[in-house]
């Protein structure tokens, strides 16, 4: 369900699964092994990033494409997850989808 709306919130996903948005929250974090936020904020990353490969979209236009809800909160979570600024990540040249992400959160 997220990968299809990575907007969708844990309460929502929680009732649409019939199991209270703290017990959804704690088994999401141990399966999956991170919160659902920072799944979530990964998953709009991944879209950010296939957005901004196709070549076809500025850098604000692309975040809030992806499902982020602001360009500021954006590039937080870049940063956060990236271990670098968006400008400083595009300046590299090259990049690849596989681009490890920090561990942890």
């Amino acid at each position: 369900m997220l990968a299809d709306d990575p907007s969708r919130s844990g309460a929502e996903l929680a009732e649409r699964l019939e199991v209270s948005a703290g017990r959804f929250a704690r088994v999401f974090k141990s399966e999956m092994g991170v919160s659902l936020v920072r799944y979530r904020n990964q998953l709009r990353l991944e879209r950010f990033l296939k957005i901004m490969d196709a070549g076809d979209s500025n850098m604000h236009d692309a975040a809030l494409a992806a499902g982020f809800g602001s360009y500021a909160q954006f590039h937080r979570v870049f940063q956060s997850l990236r271990g670098t600024t968006p400008r400083s990540f595009f300046a590299r040249g090259p990049r690849s989808l596989a681009t490890p992400t920090k561990r942890g959160g």
